[in-house]
């Protein structure tokens, strides 16, 4: 394969990548208003390299070739480079939407202002739907639930920090100006992931039942701490103790190595 081809498969890989990592933040029915939060400094994730075990990342590598593409002659390249790879048939699936860095870019920036994504990724709908039983008198969150998004935790979890690295110095330039049209003053995309990644690392990991109170067309969290959550920190608490557990440990992971990237 010539040198460019294998900069570019890098290059755009990310984008499908990048759909795949914030999928497990949608929710068909969220329960509560959205409300707008406080967002969190990009510098608040410095915090998080105490706590994060190191990762096996080259920071500085001359090998990787940041790319600026043309937003809207990017969808046919990553088609054909996912169909070229070995990777999961759900990838070859979802890289069929249109205008695939817009896409991630808007996002992110929902989950950054703690709003669900779904309006961007309705294709990535769980199949089943979500549930509550009844268990001593008291509505929970069913645990069935939880198995919804073990597949998209299993392929989020398995790329590794170094690879997750990689895609995001290569296609850097491209998310930055897909960013740069969504006219956000004094802030870059850089700064936008980091806050949508301290969002989530907000979460609780809840290893009990989780208690809901009915309302007239959905549930809430009984626990007030929990209901007051934002829309997109509560899809990460739907998902269950064990994804959420192993989702921000890799999403400490990438922040730690996000905060070298100059």
């Amino acid at each position: 394969m010539p040198a460019y081809q294998k900069i570019v498969w890098i290059g755009l890989g990310v984008t499908v990548i990048a759909i795949l990592a914030l999928s497990y933040f949608m929710f068909l029915a969220p329960e509560s208003p959205q409300k707008t939060p406080d967002l969190p400094e990009p510098a608040a994730l410095l915090k998080l390299q105490e706590a994060a075990a190191p990762a096996d990342v080259e920071v500085d590598d001359p090998n990787i070739t940041p790319l600026d593409l043309v937003l809207e002659q990017s969808d046919d390249s990553v088609r054909e480079l996912i169909a070229a790879a070995a990777v999961p048939a759900a990838w070859h699936e979802w890289s069929r939407q249109k205008d695939l860095i817009r896409m991630v870019v808007a996002a992110v920036d929902n989950i950054a202002n703690g709003l669900s994504p779904a309006a961007q990724l309705p294709f990535l709908a769980p199949a089943d739907k979500f549930s509550a039983i009844e268990k001593n008198g008291n509505f929970i969150l069913d645990p069935r639930s939880f198995r919804r998004y073990d597949h998209m935790t299993n392929a989020f979890v398995s790329v590794s920090v170094k690879i997750w690295i990689t895609w995001y110095k290569t296609l850097r330039p491209t998310l930055e100006k897909a960013f740069k049209e969504l006219g956000y003053p004094g802030i870059t995309f850089s700064q936008r992931l980091q806050q949508a990644i301290e969002q989530l690392l907000q979460v609780p990991s809840i290893n009990k039942d989780i208690k809901l109170e009915k309302k007239v067309l959905s549930f809430a969290f009984a626990d007030v701490n929990l209901e007051n959550l934002n829309p997109a920190q509560k899809q990460l608490l739907r998902m269950g103790p064990g994804n959420t557990t192993r989702i921000q440990k890799k999403l400490r992971e990438l922040a730690v190595e996000l905060n070298k990237i100059r």
